[in-house]
């Protein structure tokens, strides 16, 4: 086994590129793991939400039970079948096999769905996370996803590791619906079983900051016009880059004069206070893992000059990113 995790570790430049183009082309988050459910390669497209909960160490250790058991679970059943993880969002994998032998399993998702009733809990633990305002936020700020999209983008990861990826890496590595492979993990019904025992919700609290929060002019329940919707819908599936008044409005076909006027009579603020309170809202959710320097924060929403990125966020909060995360420290250590 270990000449196979050394022959992914040669490719891994090649495997990143596939993950990374994958995660780009669909939206949808992928990482490979182990057949424990331990990380083999770095996450892509992995939203604050899944950030904050597999930087936890309350719940880390479910986030990799998911992953394991998704995997094996598609091994035991012969096929790929998406499922809820522990906090609620959707998940798939496939097995990945060198010379017959499953060494892990590449798991995609880790999206929200509205209409779960196809999909079903992988284990029964689940984590209860929707008292603390900061994951709510980090929640409801990720895209929802179609179980068309879910399926899709499935079969198309199966086309580009089997008819791509496999030849690149002189066609050792398969991923696929597997047969006759129980044999090749160590996998038991009753590692299942023990799995999806009844356990009591684990509550999940993130540290509540005094720090005032940023003032948010509340979106309209009800937005009549359906360009601002899917306007809204492409900022927070863009908000990690620069995004300008004119290349949205070319999104919903629109001149800029028009959706400018539009946006700030549905959404009832501007156009750039509205992209400025949403990144700050989000910089908040990544400050509280102190793993991300506030350069890679600034730079991951789209700031090319961190300098920037702290005005910013001191004008809109009253206090610096350092000094916000400085707080946030302060009132974990006296929890």
């Amino acid at each position: 086994m270990k000449d196979y995790f050394q022959y992914i570790e040669s490719n891994q430049k090649i495997l990143d590129k596939i993950l990374s183009d994958f995660t780009e082309a669909t939206g949808l988050a992928t990482i490979l793991v182990d057949t424990h459910g331990m990380e083999l390669t770095a996450g892509y497209g992995f939203s604050p939400f899944c950030q904050l909960m597999r930087n936890n160490e309350e719940t880390r250790h479910l986030c990799q039970t998911c992953d394991m058991f998704g995997g094996r679970s598609s091994i035991k059943n012969n096929e790929t079948t998406p499922y809820i993880c522990h906090a609620g969002l959707v998940d798939f994998s496939y097995p990945v096999t060198i010379d017959e032998q499953v060494v892990g399993f590449i798991l995609c998702g880790q999206t929200r769905i509205e209409d779960k009733d196809d999909f079903h809990p992988i284990i029964k633990e689940q984590t209860y996370w929707k008292d603390d305002p900061i994951l709510v936020e980090a929640y409801e700020n990720m895209p929802i996803t179609t179980p068309e999209k879910i399926r899709s983008g499935s079969k198309l990861l199966t086309i580009i590791i089997n008819y791509y990826l496999s030849d690149i890496m002189s066609k050792h590595l398969v991923v696929q619906q597997p047969t006759q492979l129980l044999n090749a993990v160590d996998y038991s019904e009753k590692d299942l079983a023990d799995a999806r025992m009844d356990h009591a919700q684990i509550p999940f609290t993130y540290h509540d900051s005094q720090v005032q929060e940023v003032p948010h002019e509340k979106v309209k329940n009800k937005i009549s016009r359906p360009e601002v919707v899917e306007a809204l819908e492409y900022i927070n599936h863009h908000l990690n880059e620069v995004i300008t008044l004119d290349e949205v409005a070319d999104h919903v076909y629109l001149s800029g004069y028009c959706f400018g006027k539009l946006f700030k009579k549905e959404v009832g603020m501007n156009f750039v206070d509205y992209i400025n309170e949403k990144k700050i809202n989000r910089s908040m959710i990544l400050l509280q893992d102190s793993t991300w320097s506030i350069d890679s924060i600034a730079h991951s929403l789209g700031f090319s000059q961190s300098s920037y990125f702290s005005k910013l966020f001191k004008r809109v909060t009253n206090i610096s990113p350092r000094e916000y995360r400085q707080q946030i420290q302060k009132e974990a250590l006296r929890k």
